[in-house]
């Protein structure tokens, strides 16, 4: 009988599993190149997101929906797209020291700072892009 419930919990957890790597996940890299520079490194799976915002109460994610409104629809669509489409360089700009990227890498959007002061890296599914735009788009009420 244990056996059987350990097979149970183990196959839970392998289901689990694999449903995160599938979704992927969010990577937040911030470092600060100054003398006593801070370092702040987060890798979320990106399944955690929008079930999280479900757990956020509807009155204090509104005012962020609100914000965003005239965007939702345009991520939601462009999220989709991005993602069925092969890598593509968005932007790229070179300035004095300076340089960013927004580009995408298989289905997921990667936006690249850098700069004399700090190196930032951002990247997430962009299925999850589209997930958390119709979320925010539940909440704003209809015209």
């Amino acid at each position: 009988m244990l056996s059987k419930v350990t097979a149970g919990v183990l196959g839970a957890a392998a289901l689990v599993g694999a449903w995160v790597v599938q979704e992927g996940a969010v990577r937040v890299s911030v470092d600060e190149r100054d003398g006593d520079g801070q370092h702040f490194h987060l890798l979320l799976p990106a399944a955690l997101v929008p079930v999280a915002l479900r757990l956020v109460p509807d009155d204090k994610l509104r005012p962020a929906a609100a914000e965003a409104e005239p965007w939702l629809p345009a991520i939601r669509l462009a999220s989709g797209e991005l993602a069925s489409r092969p890598d593509t360089e968005l932007v790229e700009v070179r300035q004095e020291g300076e340089h960013v990227r927004i580009f995408t890498r298989g289905a997921r959007l990667v936006i690249e700072v850098q700069s004399p002061r700090q190196k930032v890296y951002l990247s997430f599914p962009l299925k999850m892009a589209g997930q958390v735009a119709h979320r925010l788009e539940e909440l704003v009420p209809s015209s």
